[in-house]
C-alpha cells in the first residue's frame, strides 16, 4: 500500500463535518476516524493466456524490466525489506519497501520528501501497512549499480538510509547484496474497470500473476469479496497461497546461479 495522509481541519461550529485531505489519509469529524489508502492483492494461478482471455484484458503499456537486490540467504526479505529497481528510458526508479509498518506513526513530511507512500496491503486475511520510499537514478548510476560497480548503500538516498537506520535492523546493509534479475513485468487492464493484472517472468522461467486494485482500509474486505466473485464467474483460479509473492520471488531469484 501506499500511504497518503489526510488531515482534518476543524473550523468553528461546522467542524464536525469538515474533512481536509492532505496526502492520503482522511480524518473525518471530531472523532478523528482515519481512512487509509489500501491495495487489495489477489494471487492468480490460472495460465496467463487464460487469465487474459477470461478477464478480457488488454496490455497496459510496454513491458518493464525490474531488478531486485538481495543476499544469497534472503537477509533483506527476512527483515521485511524489498529493494527494487525499475528501469526506464533515462535511468531507473530505486524503491525501498519496508513491510509491517504502522502508517499512523510515519511522518508525512518524510514521505513527501522521498516521493513515498504508506498504505495497507490486503493479501488474503493478512492486512499490513508498508512504507515505500523512492529515488530517481540517472542512467550512469543505474548501470553502475546493475554491474555491481556501485554498492547499493551508495545508491540509496539519505531518506532511504535514514529509514533503514531508524526503523529497521538492516543498517548497515548486510554483506553479499547483489542485483537479481532481470524480471519482466507485463501489466494488463480490463476495459471500464479499475483493477490491474501484473505478470512477473523471472530469469529461471517462473511466472507469478497478481490482480490488484486501490481501495481504502474500510472498503478493502468488500472489494476483495467482489473481485473474488468476478474471478470465480470468469473461471480464473486463485492460488491456495494468498500471502505476498515477494518471498517466493526472492527465493527463486537467489536460487538462480
Amino acid at each position: 500500500m501506499r500511504c497518503s495522509f489526510a488531515h482534518t481541519a476543524i473550523l468553528g461550529r461546522a467542524a464536525a463535518a469538515a474533512v481536509a485531505v492532505f496526502g492520503g489519509v482522511a480524518w473525518h469529524g471530531a472523532a478523528l476516524a482515519a481512512t487509509w489508502a489500501a491495495e487489495v492483492q489477489i494471487n492468480l494461478c490460472s495460465d496467463v493466456k487464460e487469465i487474459v482471455r477470461a478477464l478480457q484484458l488488454r496490455p497496459a503499456g510496454a513491458p518493464r524490466e525490474v531488478w531486485y537486490f538481495e543476499t544469497p540467504t534472503r537477509e533483506l526479505f527476512e527483515r521485511g525489506i524489498v529493494v527494487r529497481l525499475r528501469l526506464r528510458d533515462r535511468g531507473g526508479d530505486l524503491t525501498l519497501k519496508v513491510a509491517d509498518q504502522d502508517c499512523r506513526r510515519v511522518d508525512p513530511a518524510l514521505l513527501r520528501q522521498a516521493g513515498g507512500k504508506c498504505e495497507f496491503d490486503l493479501h488474503g486475511a493478512d492486512f499490513r501497512g508498508a512504507v515505500s520510499l523512492g529515488r530517481d537514478l540517472d542512467w550512469t548510476t543505474t548501470k553502475a549499480l546493475l554491474e555491481a560497480r556501485l554498492p547499493l548503500s551508495e545508491a540509496l538516498s539519505t531518506v532511504q538510509i535514514g529509514y533503514l537506520r531508524d526503523r529497521t535492523t538492516a543498517w548497515p546493509l548486510p554483506a553479499g547484496i547483489a542485483p537479481r534479475g532481470p524480471v519482466r513485468v507485463d501489466a494488463y487492464r480490463p476495459e471500464g474497470k479499475r483493477y490491474v493484472v501484473e505478470v512477473w517472468r523471472l530469469p529461471g522461467g517462473q511466472r507469478y500473476a497478481e490482480l490488484s486494485q486501490k481501495s481504502t482500509d474500510a472498503d478493502a474486505p468488500r472489494l476483495r469479496a467482489a473481485l473474488e466473485s468476478e474471478l470465480a464467474r470468469a473461471g480464473v483460479a486463485r492460488c491456495s497461497d494468498q500471502s505476498s509473492q515477494a518471498g517466493h520471488k526472492a527465493r527463486d531469484l537467489v536460487a538462480r546461479p
